[in-house]
């Protein structure tokens, strides 16, 4: 995802931001971290990959019949917010989303 061709091959793709989504609802910590760094890296990389990721979101809500944003929102209702980095991940993943977003 790093390299051009790689991050032109995940915006023609969006099963694999999709899969990235997916991936942030996962019990494993060091996963969720991951997925959510590369989703704010996909975000950060074009304004116009914002709406391809609520795309991805929305179309895995709909399939798995579930809220919009319900993989991130469970990470930010951690109760004892134990692991702060993972909590800042998220917002910033939903503050890069919404900058880019005209409402």
């Amino acid at each position: 995802m790093l390299f051009v061709d790689g991050m032109n091959g995940v915006i023609n793709h969006n099963e694999t931001v999709q899969w990235l989504y997916v991936l942030t609802g996962s019990l494993s910590r060091l996963v969720v971290k991951t997925a959510l760094k590369l989703l704010i890296v996909f975000v950060e990389y074009s304004e116009s990959n914002s709406p391809l990721l609520i795309r991805a979101v929305n179309t895995v809500a709909t399939e798995r019949g579930m809220k919009p944003w319900s993989c991130v929102m469970e990470v930010l209702e951690e109760r004892n917010g134990s692991d702060t980095e993972l909590l800042m991940f998220a917002m910033t993943l939903i503050n890069k989303v919404n900058q880019t977003i005209t409402w």
